[in-house]
């Protein structure tokens, strides 16, 4: 009689383990799916930052701009902070932010005191350095 209760018990526990394994499987699959969706949904459009001529195409949803040569964006001007200004693409719309710049950020000659939303042809001037946005 114990021999058959173990039987039982051990058959159990491999039924468990295996319907423990296909959840955790499913879970990963369910998962991945969710994620695919969401980034081709989310997919960002490109941005171009032109100076003086010289364009950067982007399609990341943030961009750092500074002096920094770490940033996305670096930029070579002794009035512009290491780390100065953020562009982001959030609510299907790109953003334009201050970091806490000792020169301030200025959008079409208004500081940008907030997160703004940016519009095509609008001119980000950083520094000494003037920026044209443009959506591609």
């Amino acid at each position: 009689m114990n021999a058959i209760i173990a039987l039982v018990l051990r058959s159990l526990f491999i039924f468990l383990s295996y319907l423990f394994v296909g959840w955790i499987g499913f879970t990963i699959f369910k998962d991945l799916k969710h994620h695919l969706h969401k980034t081709k949904s989310e997919s960002v459009p490109p941005i171009t930052l032109n100076i003086e001529g010289t364009e950067e195409v982007f399609h990341v949803a943030e961009i750092i701009l500074g002096r920094d040569p770490a940033c996305d964006f670096p930029l070579l001007d002794d009035a512009i902070s290491l780390r100065h200004c953020k562009i982001k693409y959030h609510h299907n719309q790109w953003w334009a932010e201050d970091l806490d710049s000792t020169n301030g950020s200025f959008l079409n000659d208004s500081i940008i005191e907030a997160p703004i939303v940016l519009t095509n042809d609008d001119e980000l001037k950083l520094g000494r350095i003037n920026i044209t946005i443009k959506f591609n």
